[in-house]
């Protein structure tokens, strides 16, 4: 009896509860099929567990360390979606300036040599022996004088697409900033998720091996070795959805970043810190009137809707009339005469009732209002999910603020209860299902702490980025590993 009470003593006082030493030595064994012995438990102490390396053996891969400020630049260096906008918007620029072209006239020559020969009848005389070669050139300038207004109106449209268009380059460049650092906190998440399962899962085996010791010395029971054996697998379970998470939020983070997606990467950090971004006196007004001022895919909404505007004032120019301003510079004449120029200056006005009779036009025009609708709906649909969002993560927030208070007390307490629990058990006043509680509340305990404060963390993300705060400088400058 006393041998078995200094042995648990041992193991559960000292937290250096071990699987088989072999656990260590290659990867762990998550199906632990081989009984370990109680004496192996004490090869190593749990604090020498190697979570990098565990992590790197189990997903079989190797991994690049990185911090978040260097995920934040390599992504907007590499980022896709920031390249296709880029080049969006480049192209909506060149469509503005042709547009601009439109009002420069046109020039144009034209030119010609045809040689005559044979017989030709002038005046009721046949000559048949006419020869001469005729030359001419042309020289052209023509101006449409803005088409009756519709130039003008179509380089406005040009102008407000190529702003609306790099209003949509600087958001995706925001968008990208809130992904990398949301997914990087995911995956720091699921790193300091991986090693406290790790090392429940260490514990649970112990003991389930110790409760089996204990059942086979007549000091146990059957329901301890079954509950042990429940925490174990369950133990398993949560270890196995924590890698899963981890590799998961490794290729969004990867994707988002604009590297290879199946590249592994792994936190530098060993803890996680809240991270303090937006003042805690400022209510949801002050953050929905932040957004108004400063969302660049709000501006981009304003702009899309005044370039449909400008698409129906193009459609009413069809009633305009269209004047035309035409110069001609002619040289003619023929090889045994001489070439002299003339000149032709002449102005056209053209009008037609509209498109198609009228119809064409008008209907043009209302399929416009209806899209002009469209578009402002949308403008104030976005509004409405701006706010619900805005609500949404200043609530998480708030209460994961006071959650992170209330789950670092959980995990002080769950301290607590484990030397209670141990204290008992050794003075024959506990179980060993006592401790088996307390060390699966502790794990729960580590696990909602951790949880609270990358909840925190991406609330405060979420309130600067749905505000159109968020810059790159910003969430560097408050990122303290």
């Amino acid at each position: 009896m006393r041998i078995v009470c200094l042995l648990l003593i041992l193991v559960l006082n000292m937290n250096f509860i071990l699987a088989a030493e072999s656990l260590f030595d290659g990867p762990i064994d998550l199906n632990f099929k081989k009984e370990c012995d109680l004496n192996e438990f004490c090869g190593k102490f749990i604090d020498d567990i190697d979570i990098e390396k565990f992590i790197r053996q189990e997903i079989k891969n190797d991994y690049q360390v990185v911090s978040l400020d260097e995920c934040i630049s390599t992504a907007l260096k590499n980022n896709f979606d920031i390249a296709i906008k880029y080049h969006t918007f480049k192209s909506s620029k060149y469509e503005y300036q042709n547009s601009l072209s439109k009002f420069l006239p046109v020039l144009k020559t034209t030119s010609y040599i045809a040689d005559y020969s044979g017989q030709i009848l002038v005046g009721g005389v046949l000559n048949d022996k006419f020869h001469e070669t005729a030359i001419s050139i042309n020289f052209t300038a023509e101006h449409k004088l803005t088409e009756g207004g519709r130039q003008i109106f179509e380089a406005r449209a040009s102008k407000s697409l190529e702003k609306a268009r790099k209003h949509d380059l600087n958001f995706t460049r925001t968008e990208t900033i809130y992904l990398v650092s949301r997914y990087y906190y995911e995956m720091l998440l699921a790193k300091l998720n991986i090693e406290i399962y790790l090392r429940n899962l260490i514990e649970r085996n112990a003991q389930l091996a110790l409760a089996k010791k204990l059942q086979k010395s007549g000091f146990g029971t059957k329901f301890d070795v079954i509950r042990s054996e429940t925490e174990s697998a369950q133990a398993k379970v949560n270890l196995l959805d924590a890698l899963n998470k981890f590799r998961l939020s490794q290729s969004r983070l990867a994707y988002v970043m604009g590297i290879e997606v199946d590249t592994a990467l792994m936190p530098f950090e060993d803890d996680i810190k809240p991270m303090h971004l937006v003042d805690d006196n400022l209510k949801i007004e002050d953050f929905f009137a932040l957004a108004l001022e400063n969302r660049e895919d709000l501006k981009s909404y304003k702009d899309l809707i005044c370039y449909e505007k400008q698409i129906k004032s193009v459609y009413m120019t069809d009633f305009m009339p269209k004047p035309l301003l035409n110069f001609q510079e002619q040289f003619q004449g023929t090889l045994s005469s001489s070439i002299r120029p003339n000149y032709i200056a002449a102005a056209f006005i053209t009008w037609q009732p509209g498109e198609n009779t009228i119809m064409g036009t008008v209907t043009k025009i209302k399929s416009q209002n209806e899209k002009i609708k469209v578009r402002t709906l949308e403008f104030q649909n976005k509004l409405r999910q701006i706010e619900q969002v805005l609500v949404d993560a200043l609530s998480v927030s708030d209460f994961s603020k006071k959650e992170m208070i209330v789950t670092k007390q959980r995990v002080d307490y769950s301290n607590d209860s484990i030397k209670l629990a141990m204290l008992r058990f050794n003075n024959g006043k506990g179980i060993l299902l006592d401790i088996i509680q307390a060390q699966s509340e502790m794990t729960q305990a580590r696990v909602g702490y951790v949880a609270a404060i990358a909840k925190y963390n991406i609330a405060q993300l979420e309130l600067i980025y749905n505000s159109g705060t968020i810059t790159d400088e910003l969430v560097i400058e408050n990122y303290k590993p």
